[in-house]
């Protein structure tokens, strides 16, 4: 399908979907058999102009963040209406250097009523309470020094994040980490190394489905994965991994359809692949499905 792209400037699509979230919803048109043609087409015009903006996409714009390379451009006081409807923003391949200034969300007032009335509206409120999917993938210059210590607070709805090809690591950032809501996380191509954060599955991200870590330097991974009850897809190639832990996947993966593994160092088969299904969920559960081990050292299975 042929997406249009939208030709205007940053600023203008802004104000656009604020003029849309602060504008109060025309009447639904009237089903009269009389109308003709031209005013039914008005009427849907006009549905069309009134529609609240849930999704923007801002991906490829990196003139427009140029000379800062920060997302002030988008955090001006008067757009905070467009920025609580958002469920989906892409800020993908915008060459971004840090996301600093999300974390001010309570310090950003609405436009209209008092700076009194404001500040006692608007304390401590995230700026995105909505948003869903993050994109801020192939942005190479972010790092973990890039988001703010409270980045998490302003997310309390995420459920995906796309992280490919950033500079994450050599850890998964904690400001990450705390996003409790995330079903999936991408953070393919990064800068990640070591040990992944034995955590996760025990105090981190417990609702994970989709687990992208692959093109990073890991060399292992720890048990809490296998605790992970609603894990689907587990992607892991092209690390360092030399084995997996016995109880990785288990049976309390029961939802688990996919392991990529491929392009690691594994010399052993890795054990808790005959677990997988052994614990089930009831109607709810689905075996395993697909197994990639290509390109390891593995000699026998």
């Amino acid at each position: 399908m042929f997406v249009k792209k939208d030709l205007r400037k940053i600023p203008e699509i802004l104000a656009d979907a604020t003029s849309r979230a602060s504008r109060v919803p025309l009447a639904p048109p009237k089903n009269d058999c009389n109308n003709d043609d031209a005013e039914t087409k008005t009427n849907a015009k006009n549905d069309e102009s009134n529609t609240i903006i849930t999704e923007l996409s801002f991906a490829r714009r990196a003139p427009e963040f140029l000379p800062s390379k920060t997302v002030s451009l988008l955090l001006q006081p008067h757009f905070l209406p467009a920025l609580r409807n958002l469920l989906r923003l892409s800020l993908y391949d915008c060459g971004l250097e840090t996301l600093a200034g999300i974390e001010s969300g309570g310090q950003i007032h609405d436009i209209g009523g008092t700076d009194s009335e404001n500040d006692n509206t608007n304390k401590n409120e995230p700026i995105f309470p909505n948003l869903q999917q993050l994109d801020i993938g192939r942005n190479p210059q972010i790092t973990n020094a890039s988001l703010p210590s409270t980045f998490s607070a302003q997310f309390p709805s995420l459920l995906e994040v796309w992280c490919d090809d950033c500079s994450f690591g050599p850890q998964i950032p904690e400001e990450l980490l705390n996003i409790h809501t995330l079903h999936v996380v991408r953070m393919t191509k990064n800068k990640l190394r070591n040990s992944l954060n034995t955590d996760i599955g025990i105090k981190y991200w417990l609702d994970l489905r989709v687990l992208a870590l692959d093109g990073n330097q890991l060399t292992e991974i720890g048990e809490g994965i296998g605790l992970l009850e609603h894990l689907e897809v587990l992607h892991l190639r092209q690390n360092e991994l030399r084995e997996i832990p016995e109880k990785v996947p288990s049976g309390r993966n029961g939802r688990l359809r996919m392991v990529s593994l491929s392009s690691n160092r594994l010399e052993k088969f890795p054990v808790g692949l005959t677990e997988v299904n052994k614990i089930g969920f009831g109607e709810s559960a689905v075996s395993l499905r697909e197994v990639y081990l290509n390109g390891n050292k593995i000699q026998k299975l």
